[in-house]
Protein backbone atom coordinates (compact mmCIF):
# COMPACT_ATOMS: atom_id res chain seq x y z
CA UNK A 1 0.00 0.00 0.00
CA UNK A 2 3.26 2.26 0.93
CA UNK A 3 4.46 1.52 -2.27
CA UNK A 4 1.05 2.13 -4.37
CA UNK A 5 0.78 5.68 -2.62
CA UNK A 6 4.83 6.46 -3.28
CA UNK A 7 3.78 6.13 -6.94
CA UNK A 8 0.78 7.75 -6.99
CA UNK A 9 2.21 10.81 -5.67
CA UNK A 10 5.35 10.52 -7.90
CA UNK A 11 3.12 10.16 -11.00
CA UNK A 12 1.04 13.79 -9.71
CA UNK A 13 4.45 15.50 -9.35
CA UNK A 14 5.37 14.63 -12.36
CA UNK A 15 1.58 15.49 -14.67
CA UNK A 16 2.20 19.06 -12.47
CA UNK A 17 5.68 19.43 -13.69
CA UNK A 18 4.50 18.49 -17.30
CA UNK A 19 1.54 20.89 -17.04
CA UNK A 20 4.16 23.90 -15.46
CA UNK A 21 6.54 23.42 -18.43
CA UNK A 22 3.93 23.48 -20.83
CA UNK A 23 2.61 26.67 -19.14
CA UNK A 24 5.99 27.97 -19.39
CA UNK A 25 6.75 27.53 -23.52
CA UNK A 26 2.69 28.90 -24.28
CA UNK A 27 3.89 31.95 -21.88
CA UNK A 28 6.88 32.27 -23.60
CA UNK A 29 5.67 31.37 -27.52
CA UNK A 30 3.28 34.30 -26.83
CA UNK A 31 5.64 36.55 -25.69
CA UNK A 32 7.86 35.84 -28.53
CA UNK A 33 5.14 37.04 -31.02
CA UNK A 34 4.97 40.37 -29.90
CA UNK A 35 8.75 40.57 -29.70
CA UNK A 36 9.41 39.55 -33.36
CA UNK A 37 6.47 42.16 -34.64
CA UNK A 38 7.87 44.86 -32.12
CA UNK A 39 11.35 44.44 -34.20
CA UNK A 40 9.84 44.29 -37.62
CA UNK A 41 7.96 47.37 -36.68
CA UNK A 42 11.34 49.36 -35.42
CA UNK A 43 13.20 48.19 -38.38
CA UNK A 44 10.84 49.66 -40.84
CA UNK A 45 10.30 53.07 -39.02
CA UNK A 46 14.05 53.13 -39.28
CA UNK A 47 14.02 52.44 -42.53
CA UNK A 48 11.71 54.28 -44.14
CA UNK A 49 13.18 57.98 -43.43
CA UNK A 50 16.10 56.76 -45.29
CA UNK A 51 13.36 55.91 -48.70
CA UNK A 52 11.68 58.87 -48.46
CA UNK A 53 15.33 60.81 -49.16
CA UNK A 54 16.00 58.47 -51.77
CA UNK A 55 12.85 59.24 -53.58
CA UNK A 56 13.59 62.90 -52.99
CA UNK A 57 17.08 62.51 -54.61
CA UNK A 58 15.63 60.69 -57.68
CA UNK A 59 13.33 63.88 -58.09
CA UNK A 60 16.42 66.05 -57.67
CA UNK A 61 18.20 63.99 -60.41
CA UNK A 62 15.25 64.20 -63.09
CA UNK A 63 15.27 68.41 -62.38
CA UNK A 64 18.98 68.12 -63.15
CA UNK A 65 18.07 66.57 -66.17
CA UNK A 66 15.53 68.54 -67.33
CA UNK A 67 17.27 71.54 -66.19
CA UNK A 68 20.47 70.93 -67.33
CA UNK A 69 20.58 73.44 -70.49
CA UNK A 70 19.48 76.21 -68.33
CA UNK A 71 22.44 74.94 -65.25
CA UNK A 72 25.26 75.21 -67.62
CA UNK A 73 28.43 73.18 -66.62
CA UNK A 74 29.11 74.79 -63.50
CA UNK A 75 25.34 74.31 -62.22
CA UNK A 76 25.20 70.78 -63.05
CA UNK A 77 28.90 70.18 -61.37
CA UNK A 78 27.69 71.87 -58.36
CA UNK A 79 23.82 70.20 -58.21
CA UNK A 80 25.41 66.28 -58.82
CA UNK A 81 28.42 66.79 -55.95
CA UNK A 82 25.69 67.81 -53.62
CA UNK A 83 23.45 65.17 -54.32
CA UNK A 84 26.34 62.50 -54.35
CA UNK A 85 26.74 63.13 -50.90
CA UNK A 86 23.05 63.58 -49.69
CA UNK A 87 22.78 59.47 -51.44
CA UNK A 88 26.30 58.60 -49.94
CA UNK A 89 24.67 59.68 -46.23
CA UNK A 90 21.42 57.90 -46.93
CA UNK A 91 23.61 54.62 -48.04
CA UNK A 92 25.29 54.77 -44.85
CA UNK A 93 22.37 55.59 -42.68
CA UNK A 94 20.72 52.48 -43.97
CA UNK A 95 23.30 49.96 -44.23
CA UNK A 96 24.16 50.25 -40.59
CA UNK A 97 21.31 48.74 -39.13
CA UNK A 98 20.60 45.39 -38.18
CA UNK A 99 17.30 44.02 -39.70
CA UNK A 100 15.32 40.99 -38.15
CA UNK A 101 16.18 37.90 -39.55
CA UNK A 102 12.51 37.77 -41.17
CA UNK A 103 14.22 40.98 -43.12
CA UNK A 104 17.86 40.38 -43.77
CA UNK A 105 17.01 39.56 -47.67
CA UNK A 106 14.74 42.79 -48.14
CA UNK A 107 17.72 45.03 -46.24
CA UNK A 108 19.85 43.32 -49.00
CA UNK A 109 17.85 44.75 -51.55
CA UNK A 110 17.56 48.06 -50.12
CA UNK A 111 21.51 48.67 -49.62
CA UNK A 112 21.92 47.39 -53.72
CA UNK A 113 19.52 49.75 -54.20
CA UNK A 114 21.05 52.76 -52.68
CA UNK A 115 24.38 51.75 -53.80
CA UNK A 116 23.34 51.34 -57.51
CA UNK A 117 21.88 54.83 -57.60
CA UNK A 118 25.37 56.22 -55.78
CA UNK A 119 27.53 54.61 -58.48
CA UNK A 120 24.86 56.00 -61.36
CA UNK A 121 25.02 59.81 -59.71
CA UNK A 122 29.24 59.32 -59.47
CA UNK A 123 29.34 58.00 -63.00
CA UNK A 124 27.10 61.42 -64.02
CA UNK A 125 29.51 63.29 -63.25
CA UNK A 126 32.30 62.62 -65.99
CA UNK A 127 29.27 61.83 -68.11
CA UNK A 128 27.61 64.83 -68.15
CA UNK A 129 31.52 66.74 -68.21
CA UNK A 130 31.96 64.65 -71.67
CA UNK A 131 28.69 66.06 -72.97
CA UNK A 132 29.34 69.29 -72.53
CA UNK A 133 32.88 69.10 -73.65
CA UNK A 134 33.51 68.64 -77.49
CA UNK A 135 36.63 66.29 -78.03
CA UNK A 136 38.96 67.52 -81.12
CA UNK A 137 40.22 64.06 -81.76
CA UNK A 138 37.26 62.47 -82.29
CA UNK A 139 35.43 62.53 -85.73
CA UNK A 140 32.29 63.29 -84.02
CA UNK A 141 33.68 65.46 -81.73
CA UNK A 142 33.05 62.86 -78.62
CA UNK A 143 29.48 62.92 -78.96
CA UNK A 144 29.62 59.24 -79.16
CA UNK A 145 31.39 58.43 -76.14
CA UNK A 146 29.33 60.90 -74.03
CA UNK A 147 25.99 59.06 -74.96
CA UNK A 148 28.03 55.62 -74.07
CA UNK A 149 28.56 57.22 -70.77
CA UNK A 150 25.23 58.45 -70.10
CA UNK A 151 23.72 55.54 -71.71
CA UNK A 152 25.47 52.80 -69.10
CA UNK A 153 24.59 55.55 -66.04
CA UNK A 154 20.78 54.78 -66.80
CA UNK A 155 21.19 51.35 -67.11
CA UNK A 156 22.64 51.47 -63.62
CA UNK A 157 19.73 53.27 -62.50
CA UNK A 158 17.25 51.06 -63.93
CA UNK A 159 18.68 48.43 -62.19
CA UNK A 160 18.63 50.78 -58.83
CA UNK A 161 15.41 51.14 -59.42
CA UNK A 162 14.77 46.98 -59.88
CA UNK A 163 16.32 46.13 -57.09
CA UNK A 164 14.08 48.93 -54.59
CA UNK A 165 10.75 46.74 -56.22
CA UNK A 166 12.50 43.63 -55.05
CA UNK A 167 13.23 45.29 -51.77
CA UNK A 168 9.08 46.30 -51.42
CA UNK A 169 8.46 42.64 -53.06
CA UNK A 170 10.12 41.24 -49.82
CA UNK A 171 8.25 43.47 -47.03
CA UNK A 172 5.52 41.93 -45.22
CA UNK A 173 2.53 41.98 -46.45
CA UNK A 174 0.12 45.33 -45.00
CA UNK A 175 4.01 46.87 -44.10
CA UNK A 176 3.92 50.63 -44.59
CA UNK A 177 6.39 52.15 -46.61
CA UNK A 178 6.45 54.99 -49.40
CA UNK A 179 5.84 53.43 -52.73
CA UNK A 180 8.96 53.21 -55.15
CA UNK A 181 9.92 56.30 -57.46
CA UNK A 182 11.68 55.28 -60.12
CA UNK A 183 14.71 57.18 -60.83
CA UNK A 184 14.48 56.43 -64.31
CA UNK A 185 10.52 57.41 -64.83
CA UNK A 186 10.30 57.75 -68.85
CA UNK A 187 12.98 54.79 -70.38
CA UNK A 188 12.74 56.38 -73.72
CA UNK A 189 14.45 59.70 -72.76
CA UNK A 190 17.85 57.78 -71.94
CA UNK A 191 17.86 55.57 -75.18
CA UNK A 192 20.73 56.50 -77.48
CA UNK A 193 18.74 58.47 -79.94
CA UNK A 194 17.62 60.65 -77.23
CA UNK A 195 20.64 60.54 -75.26
CA UNK A 196 22.41 62.19 -78.82
CA UNK A 197 19.51 64.93 -79.16
CA UNK A 198 20.61 65.71 -75.52
CA UNK A 199 24.14 65.87 -75.90
CA UNK A 200 23.85 68.07 -79.03
CA UNK A 201 21.31 70.37 -76.96
CA UNK A 202 24.11 70.86 -74.01
CA UNK A 203 26.50 71.74 -76.37
CA UNK A 204 24.22 74.24 -78.11
CA UNK A 205 23.30 76.08 -74.93
CA UNK A 206 27.15 76.77 -73.95
CA UNK A 207 28.11 78.52 -76.71
CA UNK A 208 27.96 81.85 -77.00
CA UNK A 209 28.03 82.05 -81.10
CA UNK A 210 24.85 81.16 -82.83
CA UNK A 211 24.22 77.25 -83.56
CA UNK A 212 21.88 75.91 -86.22
CA UNK A 213 21.48 72.52 -85.91
CA UNK A 214 18.03 70.51 -86.59
CA UNK A 215 18.47 66.67 -86.25
CA UNK A 216 16.17 63.96 -87.53
CA UNK A 217 15.82 61.56 -84.25
CA UNK A 218 13.36 58.86 -85.61
CA UNK A 219 11.29 57.67 -88.11
CA UNK A 220 8.73 55.05 -88.94
CA UNK A 221 6.32 54.30 -91.89
CA UNK A 222 2.72 53.33 -91.84
CA UNK A 223 1.95 50.57 -93.08
CA UNK A 224 5.09 49.47 -90.83
CA UNK A 225 7.77 47.35 -91.12
CA UNK A 226 6.78 43.51 -90.97
CA UNK A 227 10.70 42.10 -90.45
CA UNK A 228 14.32 42.64 -91.17
CA UNK A 229 16.21 41.11 -93.17
CA UNK A 230 19.94 39.74 -92.20
CA UNK A 231 21.37 42.68 -93.82
CA UNK A 232 19.07 44.90 -92.52
CA UNK A 233 16.95 45.37 -94.84
CA UNK A 234 13.24 46.10 -93.63
CA UNK A 235 10.32 44.35 -95.40
CA UNK A 236 7.35 46.97 -95.14
CA UNK A 237 3.97 46.04 -96.90
CA UNK A 238 3.21 47.96 -100.00
CA UNK A 239 0.52 50.22 -99.79
CA UNK A 240 -1.00 53.04 -102.23
CA UNK A 241 -1.19 55.61 -99.56
CA UNK A 242 2.12 54.77 -97.33
CA UNK A 243 3.02 57.76 -94.70
CA UNK A 244 6.50 58.45 -93.38
CA UNK A 245 6.47 59.90 -89.38
CA UNK A 246 9.48 61.49 -87.99
CA UNK A 247 10.58 63.11 -85.10
CA UNK A 248 12.65 66.26 -85.47
CA UNK A 249 14.51 68.47 -82.91
CA UNK A 250 16.21 71.77 -83.05
CA UNK A 251 19.22 70.97 -81.22
CA UNK A 252 21.13 74.15 -82.18
CA UNK A 253 20.44 77.49 -80.20
CA UNK A 254 18.69 79.58 -82.85
CA UNK A 255 14.81 79.19 -84.10
CA UNK A 256 14.72 77.37 -87.43
CA UNK A 257 11.73 78.45 -89.72
CA UNK A 258 10.27 76.75 -92.56
CA UNK A 259 13.14 74.67 -93.13
CA UNK A 260 13.13 71.36 -95.64
CA UNK A 261 12.50 67.98 -95.11
CA UNK A 262 12.50 65.41 -97.48
CA UNK A 263 11.44 61.92 -97.62
CA UNK A 264 13.01 59.99 -100.32
CA UNK A 265 12.58 56.57 -102.18
CA UNK A 266 15.55 55.52 -104.22
CA UNK A 267 15.30 52.53 -106.08
CA UNK A 268 18.26 49.97 -106.30
CA UNK A 269 20.30 51.16 -109.37
CA UNK A 270 18.69 54.43 -110.20
CA UNK A 271 21.17 57.41 -109.43
CA UNK A 272 18.53 60.02 -107.98
CA UNK A 273 15.33 59.51 -106.02
CA UNK A 274 11.91 58.21 -108.06
CA UNK A 275 9.37 59.21 -105.17
CA UNK A 276 9.84 61.97 -102.53
CA UNK A 277 7.56 63.82 -100.03
CA UNK A 278 8.76 67.33 -98.20
CA UNK A 279 7.63 69.44 -95.75
CA UNK A 280 8.57 73.16 -94.60
CA UNK A 281 8.36 72.92 -90.52
CA UNK A 282 9.38 75.23 -88.17
CA UNK A 283 11.24 74.58 -84.77
CA UNK A 284 12.01 76.70 -81.58
CA UNK A 285 15.86 75.93 -79.65
CA UNK A 286 14.89 73.05 -77.84
CA UNK A 287 11.53 71.77 -79.52
CA UNK A 288 10.89 68.51 -80.46
CA UNK A 289 8.32 67.65 -83.39
CA UNK A 290 6.44 64.55 -84.44
CA UNK A 291 5.43 65.23 -88.44
CA UNK A 292 3.41 62.81 -90.70
CA UNK A 293 4.21 62.93 -94.79
CA UNK A 294 1.66 61.48 -97.43
CA UNK A 295 1.16 59.58 -99.26
CA UNK A 296 4.06 57.56 -100.88
CA UNK A 297 2.42 55.07 -103.03
CA UNK A 298 4.72 51.69 -103.07
CA UNK A 299 4.20 48.60 -105.12
CA UNK A 300 4.77 45.13 -104.23
CA UNK A 301 8.73 44.48 -105.50
CA UNK A 302 10.14 47.99 -104.83
CA UNK A 303 13.50 47.46 -103.71
CA UNK A 304 15.99 50.69 -102.45
CA UNK A 305 16.85 53.19 -100.13
CA UNK A 306 14.51 55.21 -97.82
CA UNK A 307 15.89 58.22 -96.53
CA UNK A 308 14.87 61.15 -94.53
CA UNK A 309 16.53 64.51 -94.26
CA UNK A 310 16.38 68.11 -93.50
CA UNK A 311 18.20 70.15 -95.99
CA UNK A 312 21.65 72.14 -94.71
CA UNK A 313 20.56 75.23 -92.67
CA UNK A 314 22.13 78.46 -93.58
CA UNK A 315 25.34 78.40 -91.14
CA UNK A 316 24.85 74.67 -90.63
CA UNK A 317 28.24 73.10 -89.63
CA UNK A 318 27.24 69.77 -88.12
CA UNK A 319 25.56 67.73 -91.14
CA UNK A 320 25.98 64.25 -88.93
CA UNK A 321 22.27 64.19 -87.58
CA UNK A 322 20.80 65.74 -90.66
CA UNK A 323 19.54 62.16 -92.18
CA UNK A 324 17.75 58.42 -91.28
CA UNK A 325 18.59 55.96 -94.19
CA UNK A 326 17.02 52.35 -94.37
CA UNK A 327 17.01 50.00 -96.92
CA UNK A 328 13.97 48.59 -97.38
CA UNK A 329 11.67 46.19 -100.00
CA UNK A 330 7.97 46.47 -100.41
CA UNK A 331 6.12 43.61 -100.38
Amino acid sequence: MAGSRRRRLALLVGLAALLTAVVLVAEASASSRPNANEAVQAYLDEVRPGVQQSASQGADFADVRAQALTLGPNGITRRLQRLMGEVRTTLVSIETLSPPASLRVAQAYLVAALGVRLKAVTEALPAMEAALTKDPSSSDGGVESAVAQLYTMSQDLGLGDRAFDLFLGALPQGASMPANQPWIADQSQWSTVELTAFVDRLRSSASATPVHDVAVLAFQTDPGMVSVEPDGTEIIPASSSTSVSMVLENVGNQPEDNFTVYVYFTPDGAKSPTRFLRDFPSLAPGETRAITLRPLPTEPGMTGRLDVTVLPLPGETDLTNNTLTVRVTFK
